[in-house]
C-alpha cells in the first residue's frame, strides 16, 4: 500500500509536541552522509530562500492630519522615496493609503531605497513623511511602525523555483542588476542567484502543497500565499504573498547595491508536509540534481547549463581574518560591500552580511575566506568546457538555512500550525 498521512494527523502531532521536523539542509546532509532517512522518519520538511526579490512593495495606511483639514493628499514620500497615494482617496479623513515600491530610490538620501526603508521601520526607526494636499498644504511628520494603522509587505513574485547564472560574452564590461561590480566580458566571470535544493518550489515543483492561503514565514513573520506570482509558469513557479511588517526580523530583509542600482532583499520559508511518497521523493534531491542555466546577461538567452551542486557545497559563509588585514588607506571591501555589512574597524556585521563574496573578490590582501568556486561550463558553440570563476552569489544560502531552522523551531514549539490551501496556484503560459 502507498504510504500516506493527512494534514490533520500532522497538525495533531504538532499540538502534542511529537512532530518529526527536518530542514531541507539537514535532510541533504543526512543523505550525503549515507544515512537512510525513510518516509516514516519525517512529518514536515522546512524549506527557505533568502534572495534579491525586486517585486515587493509596502502597503500603508496612516493618519497625517485631523479630519476635515484637507480634501486629500496627492504627493507623499518617506525618507525621500516617492509613494503612490490611494487608491482610496480618503476624502476629508486626514488618512493616507499608500503603496511604496521596494526598488524605488530616495531623492534625498544617497543609495537608499524602499528595501532599506522597510528594514528601518522593522528595526524601530522613525521615517520622515512629507505629504502634499490637493490644496497645496505640505505636512511633515516623523512616524514609526507603531504609528501606522496598517503596514504590510506584499510580494508580487517570490521564491522563484530556480533562477540563473549570468555571464558576459561581449568585449565590454556590463553594468547590471546581476553584478555588484560591472560584469567583465569574454566569459571571464560568472554570477548566480538561487538557493538550489533549499528553495520551496524545488521541493514542491507542481505546487501540490503550496497554494492560496498557505501560511509561510516572510522575513521571519507568519504571512500567507495569496496567489500565483506574476510569472508563475511550470518551469519557474513563484508566489504572491502578504505579511504584516510587525514581527518581521530585519536580519532577513533590506537592500543590495548592484552595479545598476538597488535591489530588495526578502526571505521566504515554507513548510512541506510529507503527505505521501510522491512528495517525499520530490524532496529527496541534492543540489547536484537541480539545474542552473547559464545566460548571456545581455538579452538573457541560454549559453550553457551547470547545477547548483557546482556552486553550493557547504560553502555558505564568508569569513574575515583581521590578522591579514593591513588597514589600507582605502578599503575596497568596505566601499563595495552591497549591504554595508563590513566596517574596517568592526569587521563583518552578521545581521547585514549576505555572504555574497564581494569582499573576498575585491580585497587586495586575502583577508577574507570564501569558497566561491570556479565552474566548468559547456558553452554553446564551443567544443571544450570553459572554467569560469564565480565572483558573486546573489542568494544567501546561510541566511535561508537560518530561516528554515526558525520555522522548524516554531513548529516544534507549537507556534506554527499548518493550514490547508483554499485553492491551487494557477500556472500561466511560459513568458520568458
Amino acid at each position: 500500500m502507498p504510504k500516506k498521512r493527512t494534514l490533520d494527523e500532522i497538525n495533531s502531532r504538532i499540538k502534542k509536541g511529537n512532530a518529526k521536523v527536518l530542514t531541507v539542509q539537514e535532510l541533504i546532509d543526512k543523505l550525503d552522509d549515507g544515512e537512510k532517512v525513510k518516509f516514516e522518519d519525517v512529518d514536515i520538511v522546512t524549506t527557505a530562500t533568502k534572495a534579491l526579490m525586486s517585486g515587493i512593495s509596502g502597503i500603508f495606511s496612516f493618519r497625517i492630519t485631523p479630519p476635515k483639514k484637507v480634501r486629500k493628499f496627492i504627493d507623499v514620500s518617506m525618507n525621500g522615496i516617492p509613494g503612490y497615494p490611494g487608491p482610496c482617496p480618503n476624502e476629508f479623513l486626514g488618512i493616507i493609503d499608500l503603496i511604496l515600491y521596494g526598488t524605488a530610490h530616495s531623492t534625498t538620501r544617497k543609495n537608499y531605497s524602499g528595501g532599506m526603508l522597510f528594514r528601518d521601520l522593522v528595526e524601530g526607526k522613525s521615517v520622515k513623511v512629507i505629504a502634499k494636499s490637493v490644496e497645496g498644504l505640505v505636512i511633515e511628520k516623523q512616524l514609526a511602525l507603531d504609528d501606522f494603522q496598517f503596514a504590510r509587505l506584499m510580494g508580487t513574485r517570490q521564491s522563484i523555483k530556480n533562477y540563473f547564472a549570468m555571464v558576459n560574452p561581449t568585449d565590454n564590461d556590463v553594468e547590471t542588476i546581476f553584478s555588484v561590480l560591472p560584469l567583465k566580458g569574454n566569459f571571464s566571470q560568472l554570477t548566480f542567484s538561487g538557493c538550489g535544493a533549499l528553495n520551496p518550489f524545488q521541493n514542491d515543483p507542481n505546487a501540490d502543497i503550496i497554494g492560496m492561503g498557505t501560511n509561510i514565514l516572510v522575513n521571519g513573520q507568519i504571512g500567507y500565499v495569496i496567489g500565483p506570482g506574476t510569472r508563475n509558469d511550470r518551469l519557474k513557479p513563484n508566489m504572491q504573498t502578504i505579511c504584516d511588517f510587525r514581527g518581521m526580523d530585519p536580519n532577513f530583509m533590506g537592500a543590495f547595491r548592484t552595479s545598476y542600482g538597488l535591489e530588495s532583499i526578502c526571505s521566504i520559508a515554507v513548510p512541506i508536509p510529507i503527505l505521501n511518497e510522491r512528495i517525499w521523493n520530490n524532496i529527496r534531491k541534492s543540489d547536484k540534481q537541480v539545474p542552473l542555466r547559464v545566460l548571456n546577461v545581455v538579452g538573457r538567452f541560454d549559453v550553457g547549463e551547470i547545477t547548483y551542486g557546482d556552486v553550493w557545497d557547504n560553502n555558505f559563509v564568508v569569513e574575515f581574518d583581521p590578522e591579514k588585514c593591513i588597514d589600507c588607506d582605502y578599503c575596497p571591501s568596505e566601499e563595495k560591500c552591497p549591504t554595508n555589512a563590513f566596517d574596517l574597524k568592526k569587521g563583518i556585521d552578521r545581521s547585514r552580511c549576505f555572504n555574497c563574496g564581494t569582499c573576498f573578490v575585491v580585497c587586495p590582501e586575502d583577508a577574507f575566506k570564501a569558497d566561491l568556486k570556479s565552474v566548468d561550463v559547456k558553452l554553446k558553440g564551443m567544443k571544450e568546457k570553459k572554467k569560469i570563476p564565480v565572483v558573486l552569489r546573489q542568494s544567501d544560502r546561510h541566511g535561508a538555512i537560518q530561516l528554515a531552522n526558525k520555522l522548524k523551531k516554531m513548529i516544534l514549539n507549537r507556534e506554527f500550525i499548518l493550514k490547508e490551501p483554499t485553492g491551487k496556484l494557477e500556472f500561466y503560459p511560459k513568458v520568458y
